[in-house]
């Protein structure tokens, strides 16, 4: 990791990086005006396409015996289908982050990355699943056998964008954003506290709130990644240098 597009995430990892949540959510929420309907409309494709594929799954499987490995098959094939669609989700965050035009069919961009996203969802699926049956086994609550899966979830929250922004294996995208978490990790917890808070509030007024909780989230989640790892052809004050915040497609 020798290149200059590795300089922010080498020095990350060696010295660690400044993150401030009160900071992160200011700017967030300054960088969603203008773009709030561009991050919904992504988010919907998204969530609808999650909705399908699902009730795909309930169609074709029924309720007969037989039909558990055939939801085995089809819960792997949903997982390789979501994942470069939420790594676009990603990485529409970070180019917002670093005013990059973001459009909501960018979605659709990253399915040539679908083995590396694939392999990636899988493993982390596999990570965040272990804690909760083992809590039950050891008998402790349900809301505390949860805990260790939530923090493993903020944990990799770097790993598609790792992959799709910096090339990177899954294997290395996931060791690597475990150390960044390391380096921040009670910030990041907390960020991620408050954003589930405002969800949990948004949800409250019927989902009206969601109008611009979603696209905050997603923002939160770029403006991170670019403290923590840098992005390619970003500037000093961490705008590209071919773009401008009124570059997007949708207004909002």
């Amino acid at each position: 990791m020798n290149e200059p597009e590795f300089a922010r995430l080498q020095q990350s990892l060696e010295r660690g990086f400044s993150l401030s949540p009160r900071a992160v959510f200011q700017e967030g929420w300054e960088r969603i005006r203008g773009a709030k309907l561009t991050l919904l409309l992504a988010a919907i494709g998204v969530a609808g396409s999650w909705l399908l594929l699902n009730q795909l799954l309930l169609t074709v499987t029924g309720d007969s015996e037989a039909g558990d490995w055939n939801a085995s098959l089809l819960g792997l094939l949903i997982s390789m289908i979501m994942a470069p669609m939420s790594g676009g989700l990603d990485m529409m965050g970070i180019y917002r982050a670093v005013n990059r035009p973001i459009r909501p069919s960018q979605i659709f961009d990253y399915f040539r990355y679908v083995l590396p996203l694939a392999v990636a969802s899988l493993i982390m699926g596999f990570m965040t699943s272990l804690f909760l049956p083992l809590g039950v086994a050891l008998g402790l609550p349900a809301a505390l056998s949860m805990l260790p899966t939530l923090v493993v979830s903020v944990a990799l929250m770097f790993v598609f964008p790792l992959i799709l922004e910096k090339g990177l294996s899954p294997f290395q995208a996931i060791m690597i954003s475990i150390r960044l978490f390391a380096r921040q990790w009670l910030n990041l917890i907390a960020i991620h506290l408050l954003l589930a808070l405002l969800f949990m509030a948004a949800v409250l007024t019927f989902g009206i709130g969601l109008i611009w909780a979603a696209p905050l989230y997603m923002v939160v989640k770029g403006i991170i990644y670019r403290e923590a790892c840098g992005v390619k052809g970003m500037t000093d004050n961490g705008a590209s240098p071919s773009s401008s915040p009124s570059g997007d497609h949708f207004e909002a």
